[in-house]
């Protein structure tokens, strides 16, 4: 959208901001490093039950967080470059189950103890997930095998009944391969790099392929997340399904940019993500050849807010916890106000303030900004006579020591009779932006 023409509330670019504070603006949340692994690039993030942490990296070992640090390897020799997917099944299993593939290794479960082959499973399936008492994977890029209703170990006896398990080949025209799979309300989704198509039914002899959409895909497996009843996914945007009709990217238009410049080399690396609240894309943006931007979502109030020296390659939910697995191999858990001890630095650029007119002239009487800045945080405050470029006139910094809230006069005459006024914040520590105003005339038409 036109930068002249968006609303007053709209920033033309932000970094490391969120809006879990809405109305109010307020930095991103930090993260504090889960031990020193070091046991490669992470592959895979599963939660068991809720209660515990796994992961799976490229030593071929698959641990848990013990809360204090990563536990020996409960099984090592896995391939080293395979990811994974995962999710908790019961069924005649017993106890509830973390079920994990790669579509290489044989299927995995983890009990509450150890790790184990899952017997009976079909060699080859990935993109596991669970929906309405069946376990659903991915064989050979264009095959949905299911297992037997509630029998976690059953994929290929047949008992001539609804319970059976079975296998639907799925294939399009464009002869792309089946790149993830998700369950969700009342139906899995089965996505392609260039359609998707739902899942319907309980058995065998009702299963049924509908097509969603012929040109819109996912990326991966991993570029799709539920949140809120919502299926979102990235694919040459981002969208938001439902069910039933047709995925909108309505919501992400004012985003789309970040979308249009992925580098295409590393678009499998991207990744999405929920705290429950908001949803989170990360996207290797420009030349990066890993996810350097995350951009999050909140669908409560419809913002849009851009997060970067953070480079995630996978997401998971533990109850209110939320984790992050990094590019480095290091895996974080969210929240706080710094980057495992480093204080985050942020920014905020204004749209160019105008008048109705482009031949107008403006003047800023006065500016206001109400901001809660703790003790250890700094602000620039940057005024620019030019509606773009990196031209900035710093008219103040701001810092607090013991003094936690403020409201704050910023002079104006430095901007006096000009086109275009635009603020730029910028920080680093914790701040909540409260409130920016100006008291603004405007000359007759030149």
């Amino acid at each position: 959208m036109d930068r002249y023409m968006i609303g007053d509330e709209f920033a033309t670019e932000t970094k490391n901001l969120t809006g879990s504070s809405y109305p109010a603006t307020s930095v991103r949340p930090g993260f504090v490093s889960l031990g020193e692994a070091n046991f490669g690039r992470v592959l895979g993030l599963g939660v068991w039950k809720d209660t515990e942490l796994h992961a799976v990296f490229a030593d071929g070992t698959w641990r848990k967080w013990t809360g204090s640090a990563w536990s020996s390897p409960l099984v090592s020799g896995l391939n080293a470059s395979a990811e994974w997917s995962f999710c908790n099944f019961k069924g005649n299993l017993g106890e509830f189950n973390l079920i994990g593939s790669n579509g290489i290794d044989p299927v995995k479960r983890y009990d509450g103890s150890s790790v184990q082959n899952l017997s009976g499973a079909e060699p080859g399936l990935n993109y596991i997930d669970e929906h309405d008492n069946r376990l659903y994977a991915v064989k050979d890029g264009n095959q949905v095998w299911f297992c037997e209703l509630s029998v976690a170990t059953n994929w290929r006896q047949i008992n001539l009944n609804d319970s059976d398990p079975g296998a639907i080949t799925k294939e399009i025209n464009t002869g792309k391969k089946i790149v993830g799979l998700k369950a969700g309300t009342g139906h899995v989704t089965v996505f392609f790099p260039t359609a998707c198509h739902e899942l319907y039914g309980t058995s065998a002899s009702d299963f049924r392929f509908m097509e969603v959409a012929s040109d819109i895909g996912a990326i991966n497996n991993k570029s799709a997340v539920m949140c809120d009843g919502y299926l979102y996914f990235v694919g040459e945007s981002a969208y938001k399904y439902s069910g039933g009709t047709r995925p909108s990217r309505e919501f992400s238009k004012r985003v789309q940019w970040h979308f249009d410049n992925m580098n295409p080399a590393a678009k499998e690396k991207v990744c999405c993500g929920t705290d429950g609240k908001r949803v989170y894309f990360a996207l290797p943006v420009g030349s990066a050849a890993e996810p350097n931007t995350v951009l999050e979502y909140s669908p409560e109030s419809d913002t849009w807010y851009t997060w970067n020296d953070l480079s995630p390659q996978f997401f998971a939910r533990m109850g209110s916890d939320w984790y992050m697995a990094f590019s480095s191999g290091k895996i974080g858990r969210m929240g706080g106000t710094t980057d495992n001890g480093a204080n985050i630095s942020w920014r905020m650029v204004s749209k160019p303030f105008g008048s109705p007119s482009m031949s107008q002239i403006i003047e800023w009487l006065t500016a206001w900004i109400a901001v809660y800045l703790p003790q250890g945080s700094n602000i620039n405050v940057l005024l620019s006579r030019e509606a773009s470029g990196e031209n900035w006139i710093l008219v103040k910094t701001l810092t607090s020591s013991s003094v936690l809230n403020q409201s704050l006069y910023i002079p104006t005459t430095i901007v006096a009779n000009t086109t275009f006024i635009r603020i730029k914040l910028e920080g680093s520590g914790p701040m909540t932006l409260h409130e920016f105003s100006r008291e603004q005339v405007i000359s007759p038409l030149i």
